[in-house]
């Protein structure tokens, strides 16, 4: 868990930075465009003036190599004033992790429409009532990953345990692979973190736009984004103790046509609306140890055992119920090693357009890794796809998840 310190409201950096340039980084600068002069720090007067000339000239590839270190953060040896790195209110605090083992590159972060620069984890905190704490309740990763708890932290920090990967995730060929693949999760490219939302004491709730384009990808990457355009609006509401509430509206374009792969369509695989990340390896070590939903027979509820590893579950899938079906991700015994009381999620789905059609499907997968550290389960919600998806499809996801401390009532 990340600790966050906090400070005043959109707290500046500091004045000073170590500089680390890899060859790799070298290779992808590319030159000024020659309709503007090379520029340097020893150009600009201050921070803050340096920031706003390497925001608006291509700060993805930094021609003028402003963000040697490529934090998103232009000449931090500059003076003052200075472009600011997080928020804090008195009641959220918003700051930048160190995102280690994070695959994906960093991200921009924009607070009220001003650039904090990039990382790769954004974490959100907010501060318990009557108290000086400040637990973490959403954490974003450049991979589209979401980790999210409740505000309660009694005592010893409560853990993550799970995360919720911004969909769809596509498994099947595009015009640029021609063999089939997992299109699995995003590249996130940009967040912006609205305010005006808060009260005049800063409680309330956040709104958030993570963006994800079809741009400056590797032609290996299979991110989602290799072949569409996403964006996601989410409402963070004012944690309480018992949950945190997510309200999550994504929307998609295809950039190239795709191919879903009839054999995982078969098996409810082919197109996930979303999925959701965590970890089980035996009724010891786990975050979480089964998942239920009511189904269009009744209530369906699969408890996780080392014996089902390497299959899909349940072995006969049924579509879920109702006119906004629910779907429980869940921790029943909260001892789970070695993170303890890790949440529960249920999730409501609202509505799922575009080239799909047909009920919504849960499955569920884990394989027989002994690492405490690997997510090696997913859980997904899957619905019918067309056999071709042409370039331009257009479709939308509108759900709404809650993280709980305590084992989710059935429903």
């Amino acid at each position: 868990m990340l600790v966050v310190l906090r400070s005043s409201v959109l707290a500046t950096i500091g004045c000073t930075a170590a500089v680390l340039l890899g060859g790799m980084w070298q290779a992808a600068i590319a030159a000024p465009s020659p309709s503007t002069a090379d520029k340097d720090c020893s150009d600009f007067h201050t921070q803050k003036q340096a920031q706003r000339f390497f925001q608006s000239h291509n700060p993805s590839r930094d021609p003028h190599r402003l963000d040697e270190d490529g934090d998103g953060i232009a000449c931090e040896s500059l003076r003052c004033p200075c472009v600011a790195e997080r928020f804090d209110n008195g009641e959220w605090v918003i700051t930048k992790g160190d995102g280690a083992g994070i695959p994906e590159r960093p991200f921009e972060v924009r607070v009220d429409g001003t650039s904090i620069g990039s990382t790769r984890l954004l974490a959100f905190a907010n501060r318990v009532r009557k108290s000086s704490r400040f637990p973490q309740v959403l954490a974003i990763a450049s991979s589209g990953y979401l980790r999210i708890k409740s505000g309660a932290d009694p005592g010893q920090s409560l853990p993550f345990g799970q995360s919720l990967v911004l969909g769809p995730a596509i498994f099947g060929a595009s015009t640029s692979f021609s063999r089939s693949t997992l299109f699995f999760n995003p590249q996130v490219q940009r967040v912006d973190i609205d305010t005006r939302r808060l009260r005049r004491n800063g409680t309330g709730e956040l709104l958030i736009k993570i963006v994800a384009r079809d741009r400056n990808l590797s032609t290996t990457s299979t991110n989602t984004n290799q072949i569409m355009d996403l964006n996601w609006t989410i409402v963070l509401s004012e944690p309480t103790e018992a949950r945190t509430r997510l309200r999550v509206d994504g929307r998609f374009k295809f950039t190239e046509q795709v191919i879903p792969d009839p054999i995982r369509t078969a098996e409810f695989q082919s197109f996930r609306l979303l999925q959701i990340s965590s970890m089980f390896i035996d009724n010891v070590r786990h975050d979480v140890d089964a998942f239920r939903y009511r189904g269009t027979g009744g209530p369906v509820e699969v408890r996780y055992s080392p014996p089902q590893a390497n299959f899909l579950l349940p072995a006969s899938p049924t579509p879920l119920a109702g006119r906004a079906p629910i779907i429980d991700s869940v921790h029943t015994d909260d001892v789970g090693q070695p993170n303890g009381h890790t949440p529960s999620y249920r999730i409501r789905m609202e509505r799922s357009t575009g080239p799909v059609s047909g009920p919504l499907t849960p499955r569920a997968f884990f394989n027989d890794s002994q690492d405490l550290n690997d997510d090696n389960l997913g859980l997904w919600i899957h619905r019918q796809p067309a056999a071709v998806i042409p370039a331009g499809t257009r479709g939308g996801i509108k759900f709404s998840v809650s993280a709980t401390a305590d084992p989710l009532p059935a429903h």
